[in-house]
């Protein structure tokens, strides 16, 4: 586990009455990275839920976002194959004081997982990441196979990820592009972002 979340409870800061998931939890896997880009960088894909199915299109199919504030959103997303697709509700929450997030399936294929990934600032534009596969309902026997899975899904996103990030960060450099994403408007910017 990263140094930013050892100690740190597993659970994130919820509005009051917002319901968490009661089931004991098994962390199938842990993938360690780094990233190629900087923690700005990473935040504004994160919380930009529109690119999972054009960027990530192997994995996602479609989505229909349901709500969004400035540090969490949670939307419809329709899941592979094209000829039997499936919807889960998915939410993703930032706890950007301790440098983390979640992505939660609500409902649907994999209702109750938690996806733990940490963030770890190494230098100006790169970020060392920890992700954790925290699945309900499962037989240790199961645990390896499972986490296999999750690993090889979440290399591609992060690579696919990468790369767009790593594109953006060079088209800000060069002034081709200036403008504050969506995601960002309202939030503080320092001059590095």
């Amino acid at each position: 586990m990263s140094p930013q979340c050892r100690g740190a409870p597993r659970r994130s800061p919820v509005e009051e009455g917002t319901a968490m998931n009661s089931e004991t939890l098994t962390l199938v896997a842990t993938y360690r990275r780094t990233i190629r880009a900087s923690l700005a960088r990473i935040w504004e894909n994160v919380l930009d839920w529109e690119h999972l199915p054009w960027l990530h299109r192997r994995s996602f199919l479609g989505i229909r976002l349901l709500e969004q504030s400035p540090e969490a959103w949670r939307a419809r997303v329709t899941l592979p194959p094209a000829d039997a697709p499936r919807e889960v509700g998915l939410e993703v929450r930032l706890d950007r004081p301790n440098l983390r997030y979640w992505s939660r399936t609500l409902e649907g294929q994999g209702a109750g997982t938690e996806v733990l990934t940490c963030l770890e600032p190494l230098d100006e534009r790169t970020t060392g990441i920890t992700v954790e596969f925290w699945v309900p309902g499962i037989k240790p026997a199961q645990a390896e196979a499972v986490g296999t899975v999750y690993l090889r899904l979440y290399t591609r996103l992060w690579d696919e990820d990468e790369r767009m990030m790593m594109r953006r960060q060079a088209l800000l450099d060069a002034g081709v592009i200036g403008y504050v994403p969506k995601v960002l408007r309202g939030a503080k910017l320092s001059k590095k972002d």
